[in-house]
């Protein structure tokens, strides 16, 4: 090594404490940065990961910041406040902070202060954007078009693991799985977070294969309550065109009255909590059960009607039947009457002509045997051309 190189060199402490000096006479003061949490760990001070991502994705700036424990009670409580949340990785922020090197522990921020509506209002740009995006793909109403649910026989049902949401849904829809009217298929996914997209990615994968295996009448997709932030990890575009292309009706049951996720506004029903959720499928079913009462007693009435009218209609043709038998018997049986005393001879005007004698009581009646009459007994015999009168000699 040259002698003069060694004279002018200068050692590593030396050299970062110039570099530290020329950082402060720089940037002599605090400043507001723009930046993304790439990660977050919390030992009493918070330490994160701060990036930039380019427009092709791609990491172009990284570096570390601290937010130490004595600023971040006042700090997490004012962003806790404006946005129901803290601070978390994923996150778009805009951050008050001083640029420090150290000769030992190096290059770092240290944060100061934040500001929660840059945070909002970049979520709800985002949200923006992607809404904007879907409808150049045509994808915003495609759930919607499918026929609403009108009745409910199989559910499956997407839910955090153990969230109090599910809990409120399923004590209105347990009872009617336990009937046997209802059966519901329950699948669990992560709804915020960094791994909160790959993880309902999976579920719905799951929630497909379900329906294909055997077809559901919707999908419904419960959170229950939470931070306003939270809803952003549940913005992506892979999600939502996961959700416009469910090839059955959708339901949400989110929880916020007052903030939307962009799966809110696919799906085909959308309600403001599980509960509600649970509420319209409760009542739906209801709803189908009354009319199958009201149709059924709309049959059954009508039933006793044709059978009173079929009955009545009944009786009327079996009376006049029993009527045109009996005058057809009897006009029967005179014609035969006719014919056979015709065929034998026995009119009394033939009788007569042949030499036999028709005997009669005082009373008029024919006499046929011996024994109905009586000595004394006066008797008329009637011949072809008049009667006799006379009366029974005693023997």
């Amino acid at each position: 090594m040259p002698a003069a190189a060694s004279q002018t060199s200068l050692n590593l402490r030396d050299l970062l404490a110039y570099v530290e000096q020329v950082l402060a006479r720089g940037i002599p003061g605090a400043v507001w940065v723009r930046a993304e949490i790439a990660s977050l760990t919390d030992r009493r001070h918070l330490y994160l990961d701060l990036v930039q991502v380019g427009a092709d994705g791609r990491e172009v700036a990284k570096c570390r910041a601290t937010l130490w424990a004595r600023e971040r009670f006042a700090l997490e409580g004012k962003f806790r406040r404006a946005t129901g949340g803290g601070l978390m990785a994923g996150m778009s922020v805009l951050l008050f902070v001083t640029a420090e090197f150290h000769p030992q522990y190096g290059f770092s921020l240290h944060i100061l202060d934040a500001a929660p509506e840059f945070t909002l209002g970049d979520a709800a740009l985002r949200l923006d954007e992607l809404r904007k995006t879907l409808a150049r793909e045509k994808l915003l109403g495609k759930n919607r078009s499918l026929p609403a649910p009108q009745d409910f026989t199989r559910l499956i049902v997407l839910s955090p693991a153990g969230a109090a949401g599910l809990g409120d849904f399923r004590g209105e829809l347990d009872r009617l799985e336990a009937t046997g009217v209802l059966d519901v298929v329950y699948l669990e996914a992560t709804f915020q977070g960094q791994a909160a997209e790959a993880s309902l990615l999976r579920a719905l994968e799951q929630a497909r294969a379900a329906h294909e295996g055997k077809a559901a009448d919707a999908l419904v997709i419960i959170r229950g309550g939470g931070a306003s932030l939270d809803l952003a990890w549940l913005n992506t575009g892979a999600l939502a065109r996961a959700v416009a292309v469910f090839p059955i009706p959708v339901i949400t049951g989110i929880g916020h009255a007052r903030d939307d996720t962009i799966l809110d506004e696919l799906a085909n029903v959308r309600t403001d909590t599980p509960s509600k959720a649970a509420a319209f499928i409760v009542g739906s079913i209801l709803e189908r059960v009354q009319e199958a009462l009201e149709s059924y007693a709309a049959v059954r009435s009508l039933c006793r009607e044709v059978l009173r009218n079929a009955e009545n209609s009944a009786e009327r043709r079996h009376d006049g039947l029993r009527r045109a038998a009996l005058q057809r018997a009897d006009s029967e049986a005179q014609r035969l009457d006719a014919t056979m005393r015709q065929v034998l001879g026995l009119t009394p005007e033939r009788t007569l002509a042949r030499g036999y004698v028709l005997v009669r009581d005082a009373a008029g009646s024919v006499v046929t045997r011996a024994a109905q009459v009586s000595a004394g007994q006066a008797l008329r015999l009637g011949f072809r051309d008049g009667e006799v009168g006379v009366r029974v000699a005693a023997e």
